[in-house]
């Protein structure tokens, strides 16, 4: 049973009780009570005026277990919603065993609170009010009885988490993909930034040392060149000093 917003408050009915399967079907037959008529030549007694005949009330059985005190920042971890826990309680209500079980016992329990009796007073007093309703009513019967609702909430829990793993796949299937794609993308980015960086670190290295070597190569040159020229202007000098000294000679022409 899926878990739908739901909420249904059963009318009261002061005059009598049949089963508590009559919560959603009065037509409902109890083969407890069809097994006990068959063994009886009377008819089965009405309930004692001092028995409570309300049907069950759901606000009871949820009162009777107080909400655990929220602590701290992580709270949320321990919240309980108490519309959720109505849903959950109204599923186990439509649900209802045939004949009286836990749900009957908490409910008459409830309805003892002002006689101001112990929890557990109560339970032993709504526990001999349908006992004597329904003389094979046991206290093995009432734990099996909440082994059988423990059983319908595991089963509403795996319906909710499929429920919750629908939703979660249809409300951030797409985002999470998206940003699958996007990390993706920003580490193959990152990844080419890297690779970058040191091609541009050796370039860096590289440059520098080619700058080095033509500054060195650039004074290299040009001292060699100045020298070269140096040198050919003092043969210029020479050639000059020859020539005025040979044009100063006597000789016959």
């Amino acid at each position: 049973m899926s878990l739908k917003d739901l909420f249904i408050r059963p009318e009261n009915n002061p005059k009598k009780q049949e089963s508590n399967r009559n919560v959603n079907n009065p037509n409902t037959r109890d083969p407890r009570k069809e097994e006990s008529n068959n063994n009886r030549p009377q008819p089965e007694p009405e309930p004692e005026p001092s028995a409570p005949t309300e049907q069950i009330n759901m606000e009871n059985i949820i009162h009777s277990h107080p909400e655990p005190e929220q602590e701290g920042e992580n709270s949320s971890i321990t919240e309980v919603n108490n519309v959720k826990k109505k849903r959950l309680w109204e599923t186990l209500i439509k649900r209802n065993l045939p004949g009286p079980d836990m749900l009957e016992l908490k409910s008459y329990s409830a309805s003892l609170e002002s006689m101001g009796l112990t929890q557990e007073k109560r339970y032993e007093a709504a526990f001999k009010m349908l006992k004597a309703q329904y003389p094979d009513f046991t206290k093995e019967k009432l734990l099996q009885s909440i082994d059988t609702y423990i059983r319908y909430i595991n089963e509403e829990i795996e319906s909710g988490r499929n429920q919750y793993a629908a939703k979660r796949k249809q409300t951030i299937g797409t985002k999470q993909k998206s940003l699958d794609d996007m990390v993706k993308e920003n580490e193959r980015i990152i990844k080419q930034i890297e690779e970058l960086q040191k091609r541009n670190k050796e370039l860096t290295n590289e440059t520098e040392k080619l700058k080095a070597e033509i500054t060195a190569s650039t004074k290299e040159i040009a001292h060699d060149e100045q020298v070269f020229i140096n040198s050919a202007n003092s043969v210029i000098c020479d050639l000059m000093t020859d020539k005025e000294e040979m044009s100063n000679i006597n000789v016959d022409q």
